[in-house]
C-alpha cells in the first residue's frame, strides 16, 4: 500500500511563456546631415551679383566684344573709328560741322567806299556792279544801279529802272549783314526814297544780283553842295 506523502503527482504548469522578446533591434545609422552656416549664404548672395557685374563692365569695354575683330581674331579699330579720322583708302580729316551755309553764300566786293554826288540839279548816276569801287556815269543813267541827287527839288536815292530793290534800313547802331539787307529789298523794297535825311541807311539790289549797302553822309541840295554815299558791296560766289 502506497504512502500519501501529500505531494501532487503531476505538479501543476508554470505560466505560458511570454510573446514579449524584448526590445527591437535599431540598426546603426550615421551622423545626421550638417547645415551650412548661415554666413555661407551670405557669402554666396554677394559673389555672384559681383562676379556678373564684373563679367558685364568687362564686354561693355573698348575691344571686349568681336564687332572690332578682324578675320585672324585680332581686333583693331575699324574705319569710322580712326584717330586720325581718315577712312581705309585713306584721305584728309573732315570736319564733322559742315560750314555754315550763309558764310559762304556772300562774299564782300568792296565797301563802305564813297560815292560824291555832283554839284547840280541833275544828280548822279552810279553804277555798283564793278571790280574795285563804284562807278560814276557821266553819260546818263544807262546801266546805273542808283541815282543819288535832287532833281526833283528834295534830296532822294532811287532805282533808274524803276524796280523795287530798294529798301530802307532801321537805324541799329551797326552795319547789316549782306543776308539782312537781302531780307529788307525782299520785304520793303521800292524804286525811291525821297527826302533822303544825313544818317539814314538804306539797302540795293543791283542789276547782276549784288546787294548794296548804302549810308547817307551828306545830303545834295539842290545844286548847293553835293551829298555823300558810303557804299559797301556783297555777291555771292556765283554771281
Amino acid at each position: 500500500m502506497t504512502a500519501d506523502n501529500g505531494a501532487s503527482p503531476n505538479p501543476p504548469a508554470g505560466p505560458p511563456p511570454s510573446p514579449y522578446l524584448g526590445p527591437p533591434t535599431v540598426p546603426p545609422q550615421g551622423p545626421p546631415p550638417s547645415h551650412p552656416p548661415r554666413w555661407a549664404w551670405w557669402f554666396v548672395g554677394i559673389v555672384i551679383p559681383v562676379v556678373g557685374i564684373l563679367v558685364t563692365i568687362l564686354l561693355a569695354k573698348p575691344g571686349g566684344s568681336d564687332d572690332g575683330a578682324d578675320q585672324n581674331g585680332q581686333s583693331g579699330p575699324t574705319a569710322s573709328t580712326r584717330s586720325d579720322g581718315a577712312g581705309q583708302s585713306g584721305g584728309k580729316t573732315q570736319s564733322s560741322t559742315p560750314p555754315a551755309a550763309d558764310a559762304q553764300k556772300w562774299q564782300k566786293v568792296y565797301g563802305p567806299a564813297k560815292v560824291t554826288a555832283e554839284q547840280s540839279i541833275s544828280g548822279t548816276y552810279v553804277e555798283l556792279d564793278t571790280p574795285k569801287e563804284p562807278l560814276v556815269l557821266s553819260g546818263g543813267g544807262d546801266g546805273a544801279d542808283l541815282y543819288f541827287g535832287s532833281a526833283n527839288g528834295d534830296p532822294s536815292i532811287s532805282v533808274p529802272v524803276s524796280a523795287n530793290n530798294l529798301a530802307p534800313l532801321p537805324d541799329t547802331g551797326s552795319a547789316p549783314t549782306a543776308e539782312a539787307c537781302l531780307e529788307s529789298v525782299d520785304r520793303n523794297g521800292s524804286y525811291s526814297a525821297s527826302p533822303v535825311k544825313r544818317g539814314e541807311e538804306y539797302c540795293l539790289l543791283t542789276g547782276e544780283g549784288r546787294i548794296a549797302y548804302l549810308k547817307v553822309v551828306t545830303m545834295p541840295d539842290g545844286g548847293v553842295g553835293g551829298g555823300i554815299l558810303d557804299v559797301t558791296v556783297w555777291e555771292t560766289p556765283a554771281a
